[in-house]
């Protein structure tokens, strides 16, 4: 499907206006959003944690889609039940950056995101593969886990996330995997 850029900055505006802690986004562009970005830092301003698919465009370098790739947006690759991650799932572009902050274009975590059964229209069930899935998993993970006492608690939850994340190969942040797959 297709959805305007517009649509999406008012609908994440909307969601921390109402006072929600996370925010998914399963979908991707290549191109970055002005609105979006402007959206985005108002989350980020307002301790609101935006969690989105890093994109089924792999497996090359720097093939995560926007608004994945912002900085202040949790990006979320794919690792199927073997722990092993799919080629199409996106790449990020961490080597270039610091290994221990999460910077534009950089992969932060994988989950499950293979043959994933979830709910579908008309009161069905769909098996389904893609970071959308994957990235619903670090929401689910990010929600039980808020740390509402912190002072930041998006930021909080984040390093929570990063501290307790099982080093998927290649060892380190790395572009195939980021931090790795978040267990609490």
């Amino acid at each position: 499907g297709t959805c305007f850029s517009d649509d999406v900055a008012s609908a994440i505006r909307r969601a921390v206006d109402a006072e929600v802690n996370i925010i998914v986004v399963s979908l991707g562009s290549d191109m970055i959003s002005p609105l979006m970005n402007d959206a985005i830092f108002y989350a980020n301003e307002h301790d609101v944690m935006i969690i989105a698919g890093g994109g089924n465009d792999g497996p090359y370098t720097g093939s995560i889609d926007y608004p994945a790739s912002n900085e202040f947006v949790v990006s979320v690759g794919v690792i199927d039940s073997y722990l092993t991650v799919p080629d199409w799932s996106a790449r990020g572009t961490n080597t270039a950056s610091s290994s221990f902050t999460k910077q534009s274009g950089d992969l932060e975590f994988v989950a499950p995101g293979v043959n994933i059964e979830s709910t579908s229209n008309n009161n069905d069930y769909v098996t389904s593969s893609g970071t959308s899935m994957a990235a619903a998993h670090i929401a689910g993970l990010a929600a039980k886990e808020w740390q509402s006492d912190a002072d930041h608690s998006a930021s909080a939850t984040r390093e929570l996330l990063r501290k307790f994340s099982l080093d998927i190969l290649p060892t380190g942040n790395d572009i195939i995997s980021g931090w790795g797959m978040p267990q609490l």
